[in-house]
């Protein structure tokens, strides 16, 4: 697992994601501390602070709203999820 500034930086998360939100930027491989989330709002939403870019993100299992480093999130790209097959769980 990479350490420190080797990690690469978040890639393509957006508001409707599902991401796993891990305890730390450099978990140990048998830290079992992590929860799935769901980003909320827009990325002009997502906030900047001192070059860390937070995110708002609903935890799928308590309904809390939290800010998270998008650094500790990983996108879940979930298999047949295709656009027609999914209903949205927020309609605009």
């Amino acid at each position: 697992m990479p350490k420190g500034n080797d990690r690469p930086p978040f890639v393509g998360v957006k508001a409707g994601d599902f991401v796993l939100v891990q305890s730390t930027l450099n978990p140990d491989p048998t830290d079992t501390n992590w929860w799935i989330g769901w980003i909320v709002g827009y990325p002009d939403q997502f906030k900047e602070i001192h070059g860390v870019t937070m995110l708002t993100v609903v935890d799928t299992e308590s309904g809390e709203v939290r800010q998270v480093n998008a650094e500790q999130t990983t996108r879940l790209s979930l298999a047949g999820m295709e656009k027609g097959k999914v209903v949205p769980m927020v309609r605009a």
